[in-house]
């Protein structure tokens, strides 16, 4: 199956397409989209459907996995443009047809720690360069930034058993 993985910005958009089957991920592309300025987040809606349309075209896009946008606490504007670029790749898997799964933040947090075999605690939160190792532990490869590996460990979680599916304690 080709999964394009997504890690939503107002600024940075990362994704990642991945071939994945059961316990097998391989990236096939990826890349990060900038508008450039934190204030021109709207310009997304000016070139992500059709760079979304040029991806299908080339890889035949079958599902989707993102991260789902959070609400930022007395952030409404980040919020505000977070939620419409997800808006956005949603419409257009609708339309499409596609499958469209996301995990909030937290669940990719702690499935890195599950990947890593790290104890789950609220004072070690994962960093990106955790996030970077899963991927390359899975994929072989990481991206060229941290946007690309978030849209890849979506993907990695939402449409592969090979992380280890959450207990109640992680």
């Amino acid at each position: 199956m080709i999964v394009l993985g997504i890690d939503p910005g107002y600024r940075n958009l990362g994704m990642a397409i991945l071939r994945v089957s059961g316990n097998k991920a391989e990236r096939i592309w990826s890349g990060t989209m900038s508008v450039g300025s934190s204030s021109r987040g709207m310009d997304f809606a000016k070139f992500l459907w059709p760079k979304l349309e040029k991806l299908d075209m080339e890889y035949n896009i079958e599902a989707i996995a993102a991260e789902t946008a959070p609400f930022i606490m007395k952030q409404i504007k980040t919020t505000a443009l977070l939620w419409a670029v997800t808006s956005i790749i949603s419409a257009w898997a609708y339309n499409k047809g596609i499958p469209f799964k996301h995990a909030a933040p937290l669940v990719l947090k702690r499935a890195t720690c599950r990947a890593l075999e790290l104890p789950w605690d609220r004072k070690f939160i994962p960093k990106k360069k955790d996030i970077k190792r899963v991927v390359m532990q899975y994929c072989g490869t990481a991206g060229k930034t941290n946007h690309e590996d978030d849209a890849a460990l979506a993907a990695i979680l939402l449409y592969t058993d090979l992380i280890p599916h959450a207990t109640a304690r992680t």
